[in-house]
């Protein structure tokens, strides 16, 4: 996968064109868990998620994920609890499935169902927030190398964008990104 995105990455720069135009549908997606649903999830650590997916100028499909994490799992009594970390994907179709991956080896997400009102995503590894080394901060995953879905509802553009320019999603959520999850996801 590495090899994978580095050469996207590069045919991208040295083409400047639409080479990474494949991926999930471009949107804002949100999701802000409930007290109760942390409660009976205890090895979650997102409290809160924001994926904004997006076309560049040269038609490449990017993300930027903001996570709020919770004080349980494997955050829990870390520096890393009730932190807000950010990531920037690069987004494909890889074997038919539409994904992002986090460069340098920080993992990455696929697609695992699109209603086109709601997308839940499904990971094993994939890493938030800026470090010195490669990768990132937390990873998303609860156990390490066992898949994750979390379900993320479509809402208008304008809470991804207020959410940049305030880096404060919780207080700015609306009722629209907090619903019940579904049994396949969380």
């Amino acid at each position: 996968m590495k090899v994978l995105i580095r050469s996207l990455a590069l045919s991208g720069v040295m083409l400047a064109g639409p080479v990474l135009a494949e991926g999930p549908d471009a949107g804002c997606y949100v999701r802000d868990y409930s007290d109760a649903h942390l409660a009976g999830q205890p090895a979650q650590v997102v409290d809160w998620m924001q994926l904004w997916i997006y076309q560049d100028d040269n038609q490449n499909k990017l993300a930027n994920m903001l996570v709020g994490f919770s004080n349980q799992g494997h955050v829990a009594g870390t520096e890393h609890a009730g932190q807000v970390l950010d990531q920037f994907l690069l987004c494909f179709d890889y074997d038919g499935r539409k994904g992002c991956a986090v460069e340098c080896d920080g993992g990455n997400f696929y697609v695992a169902r699109d209603t086109g009102e709601a997308m839940t995503i499904e990971t094993d590894n994939l890493w938030v927030g800026e470090t010195d080394s490669c990768g990132g901060a937390v990873d998303l995953a609860e156990v390490p190398g066992k898949p994750v879905k979390y379900k993320l509802n479509r809402v208008a553009a304008h809470q991804c964008e207020a959410a940049r320019s305030v880096y404060d999603f919780k207080q700015n959520s609306t009722s629209e990104a907090e619903q019940s999850s579904s049994e396949d996801s969380k």
